[in-house]
């Protein structure tokens, strides 16, 4: 059976597709969502005015829903709680251990945790990508930078000042989510990174970018 997963984000739409085994298709704009011959599609979205094209591609398209994930919460209105983050989180308990945090970098960065297989909640905030933009049009003089692999203990020029700034703060703040979790619950998390900036943090943990399409292919 091939099945087709996408996972629409606010900036763009991750493919893949899974025959036997699971292959990445590719990045794409909203507007211009592949349409292949498979069996099933499997659809996370957080992106509500891309579903109709969607539909229209795949009229059998399954949207999965925060009811679908059967992953057990600490708190009230699970159903308020974007699919993504419980899609990541779902497939971060079953494929890791039941004590993870997730870290989802890409227009937002969201770090969840759960313990013992429970959601217990987490933080959002900006994400690198977007940060480097907003600086950008905030600053007059800041120029346009892409992000890119960087470590320095301190910057000597603009972009080293920038880039490793939003890594480091990044980083910082991630690992500072991470033991104050651990004092508080008594754990040791496994922490697992995805997303599309995920790449940038691979030193915080295990760095899986697939990891919202195995958890849909996993229900």
């Amino acid at each position: 059976m091939k099945v087709l997963t996408l996972d629409v984000g606010n900036s763009s739409v991750d493919v893949c597709l899974f025959d036997g085994e699971l292959f990445y298709v590719g990045k794409f704009p909203h507007g211009e969502i592949p349409i292949l011959k498979v069996d099933r599609v499997l659809v996370s979205s957080v992106k509500p005015s891309v579903d109709r094209l969607i539909r229209e591609a795949y009229p059998n398209a399954r949207f999965i829903t925060p009811e679908d994930v059967p992953l057990k919460t600490a708190f009230e209105n699970k159903q308020g709680v974007g699919v993504d983050r419980l899609l990541n989180l779902y497939g971060a308990v079953s494929l890791y251990g039941t004590d993870v945090v997730v870290v989802s970098a890409g227009t937002a960065l969201v770090v969840d945790l759960a313990v013992d297989g429970c959601f217990l909640g987490g933080f959002i905030t900006l994400g690198l990508g977007s940060g480097l933009e907003c600086l950008h049009q905030k600053a007059e003089l800041i120029p346009s930078l892409s992000l890119r692999e960087l470590e320095v203990d301190i910057g000597t020029n603009t972009e080293e000042a920038i880039i490793g700034g939003f890594i480091k703060q990044t980083v910082y703040f991630v690992k500072g989510c991470v033991e104050s979790w651990s004092t508080i619950y008594g754990i040791s998390p496994r922490v697992v990174t995805t997303g599309g900036d995920g790449w940038l943090l691979n030193s915080l943990g295990h760095y899986d970018p697939l990891l919202s399409h195995k958890a849909m292919l996993l229900l």
